[in-house]
């Protein structure tokens, strides 16, 4: 989670030294860190609610008794490791490194998805999380494979998260603000290992969707912008189903390839940084 935010924060800091904004590169800083630490603090709290018994025992990710919890922290863990991967190989080809930009919003699902990651884990570990993030008034209920989150955001608006979960399986999600549906995410284990898919509506009222499909440190993520709600994923996908999309990158192995908003083929091999080595 904290690998999760970092990534989307630093393309934003990178956003505003291009711009040369120095205030807001400062801003963007204090953002990172404070996001991290919030991120850290979060999951001592779940931690501590699991200590005190407040949350139901544990189970290895991906056994028949694992919670919601569990399962939408291991996805995201599964999808940073490859996304982090395509997107050093992307922002250190001369040819790619503006296209790192498109997965601005796939690292910020992420953050919106942040009251997912305490479905099953009891009210007081729920509120304690999402205090630490700023919001207020979280109220928690859970009936059977359901799960309901209400809260006021950090800018004092009425936020809901709605979630069920097929044990083992999958996990459906959405997300109102003020009473308007605008934010829409599911995600299903497979036997290669995950296909999920995330659709946001930005103020203006553009449809933005990003599929995805994690194969081990391997993925393939898309982006399309301007569009309606898309079909259910049905957990049947191939991994390479995201590339039906107009703009659309994979990392196999050490190959990148994909093809850019403008029309244009991707494909080179992948030398990790020096820090991914």
């Amino acid at each position: 989670m904290k690998k999760a935010i970092s990534i989307a924060l630093a393309i934003m800091m990178i956003a505003f030294v291009m711009t040369g904004c120095a205030k807001a590169k400062d801003a963007a800083a204090d953002a990172v860190s404070d996001a991290i630490t919030a991120a850290e603090n979060a999951g001592e709290a779940v931690s501590d609610g699991a200590a005190s018994g407040d949350t139901q025992q544990s189970a290895p990710a991906g056994s028949a008794n694992d919670n919601a919890s569990e399962f939408v922290n291991a996805y995201m863990e599964a999808k940073s490791a490859a996304l982090e991967r395509l997107m050093d190989g992307l922002s250190n080809n001369p040819d790619t490194m503006m296209s790192a930009f498109s997965f601005l919003g796939v690292s910020l699902s992420d953050l919106y998805l942040l009251p997912a990651m305490y479905f099953g884990l009891g009210e007081s570990s729920v509120a304690t999380a999402l205090a630490m993030m700023g919001s207020k008034d979280v109220k928690y209920s859970e009936q059977g494979n359901n799960y309901t989150i209400t809260y006021k955001n950090s800018d004092d608006q009425e936020t809901t998260m709605v979630g069920t979960y097929d044990k083992g399986r999958s996990l459906y999600v959405v997300g109102t603000t003020n009473g308007m549906e605008n934010t829409y995410f599911e995600a299903f284990r497979t036997s290669f290992g995950y296909v999920s898919q995330f659709y946001s509506i930005a103020e203006d009222g553009t449809g933005t969707v990003y599929q995805i499909a994690v194969n081990g440190s391997d993925g393939t993520f898309s982006i399309e912008t301007g569009v309606g709600r898309p079909a259910a994923l049905t957990g049947n996908e191939s991994a390479d189903f995201p590339k039906a999309a107009k703009e659309w990158y994979s990392i196999t192995g050490n190959t990148i390839t994909g093809m850019t908003a403008e029309g244009t083929s991707v494909n080179f091999e992948y030398v990790p940084s020096e820090s991914e080595g």
